[in-house]
């Protein structure tokens, strides 16, 4: 059910959001279509699976990839990697797993997401 709810309003992306048109967002923003971040959920795991969870705050948490449009909907959301996976490697296994349905245009349109650490 959520493949059918989480997912781009428009998904060939034809429009430029309105926000993107704005001058001072070009030519830094062209192309965008969403945001990228993570974030580390607090969690309770058996005692033999603590060290693969324990991140670089010293307590075992999972990790969540989301994936937002610029009207601050989900597009995307991959959960469930433990606590001491890095960003990077979760985004490329996303792409790889999950190419099908992660959100992207059609092939030959250039695309960028934003993210807090690395734009892609």
């Amino acid at each position: 059910m959520a493949v059918d709810i989480i997912q781009p309003t428009d998904p060939e992306f034809r429009v430029v959001h309105d926000r993107l048109r704005d001058a001072r967002f070009a030519p830094h923003f062209d192309g965008c279509i969403g945001a990228i971040d993570g974030s580390h959920i607090p969690v309770i795991v058996p005692n033999d699976e603590i060290v693969n969870h324990v991140g670089r705050h010293g307590y075992p948490t999972k990790n969540i990839m989301v994936v937002c449009d610029f009207d601050m909907r989900f597009t995307s959301i991959v959960a469930g990697w433990p606590g001491s996976a890095h960003d990077t490697r979760i985004f490329r296994d996303t792409l790889v797993k999950y190419a099908d349905r992660f959100p992207h245009p059609p092939i030959g349109i250039p695309f960028t997401y934003m993210c807090t650490a690395i734009l892609f």
